[in-house]
Order: C-alpha cells, then sequence, then structure tokens
C-alpha cells in the first residue's frame, strides 16, 4: 500500500485565503501526477477556456497574472480529496492515465478527504458558491456523506473533452451553454 498526496498540499493556493464567491470543487491531483500551475491545468481540460469565456477575461494558470485575475473575479478551486492510499498495482492508474474518477472514487482505495478545509473557506467566504465538475460523482457512501456536508452544490457539465454530450453537440458550446446558466456573475 501507497499513499499519494495531492500534488499541491504545500501549495499557499491550496486552501484559498483571499475572498471567494466562486469555489470549484474537482476530485483530485496526485502528486506523481502531471505537473500542473493550478488546478484544472492539463490541456484537455476546458475550465479556464470555458471560465475566460464568461468572465471576458483571459485566464491561463501559466500567466504571471493568472492569480491576480481570480482574486479579482473571486474565483477558486479546491479538491475533495487530499491523498489516497492504494495497492501499489493501482497507482498508474491514480498518476495518470486519463486520471478517471474511477481510479479513486471506489471501494479499492482508502480515501482522506479535504473536507474540514472546505467547510473552513465556505465560512469564510459568506454566499459562495459552490460547483461541482465530477458530473453525476459516485455512488460510494464515504464520497455522499463528504460532499453532502458541503451543502449545496451546483452541478457542471464536466470540462474533460473526455465527456460525453449529447450526439451532434459542439462539445466547448455545450460545455459554455451549461455553464453560463449556472454562473452568476457580478
Amino acid at each position: 500500500m501507497k499513499t499519494i498526496h495531492h500534488q499541491f498540499r504545500e501549495a499557499d493556493f491550496y486552501i484559498p485565503t483571499w475572498e471567494v464567491q466562486h469555489l470549484f470543487l474537482g476530485t483530485f491531483n496526485p502528486e506523481g501526477g502531471e505537473a500542473v500551475p493550478y488546478y484544472y491545468g492539463r490541456s484537455k481540460n476546458q475550465l479556464w477556456p470555458l471560465l475566460s469565456q464568461i468572465f471576458g477575461e483571459t485566464f491561463d494558470p501559466n500567466d504571471a497574472k493568472f492569480f491576480d485575475l481570480l482574486r479579482k473575479h473571486k474565483i477558486a478551486c479546491m479538491d475533495v480529496i487530499h491523498s489516497v492510499t492504494a495497492d501499489e498495482k493501482h497507482l498508474d492508474t491514480i498518476t495518470g492515465k486519463g486520471y478517471k474518477d474511477a481510479a479513486i472514487i471506489n471501494g479499492k482505495v482508502s480515501r482522506t478527504y479535504n473536507t474540514t478545509a472546505i467547510l473552513n473557506t465556505i465560512a469564510n467566504n459568506p454566499g459562495v458558491n459552490l460547483y461541482a465538475t465530477w458530473g453525476k460523482g459516485s455512488n460510494l457512501k464515504t464520497w455522499r456523506d463528504q460532499v453532502n456536508q458541503l451543502g449545496s452544490v451546483i452541478p457542471l457539465v464536466s470540462p474533460s473533452m473526455a465527456a460525453k454530450v449529447p450526439a451532434g453537440a459542439n462539445k466547448f458550446a455545450y460545455m459554455l451553454t451549461d455553464w453560463r446558466s449556472k454562473i452568476i456573475v457580478q
């Protein structure tokens, strides 16, 4: 058995210290996986292009002004899982090969959740909107118990280009329509 921690657990942004109105909840960014500068930093993920369209600014985690834009628009991200412990034969499905949630939200993997930190962020930001990008999520009881503690979470169509959309739909346009209907910009 091996424990894999969140790749950002030591970063100063792991728990946002700025005012947050829009908190995007993901699942897990493993250490040992693809190194990214911030959440949703993999090239196939469309979160930042979607938010760029919605907020009218270019959000690029590789840009020096990125964190200034997050603060300006009161946007932050947090993952529900802090670390996982798994049999070594399952490690490659966790630290690579597509980062599928099924590899970390199942009965074979033990999870340490980030629920307390998320609840503290919610408490420090009254009126924050919580958005989930994991689709329907898992039916695993421990996962549901943790997510249910967070309160009302607005489900968004997954920003992954691997996500399924209705036949014939342009993926990005489909995502953008869903997100624009749920994210209120003030």
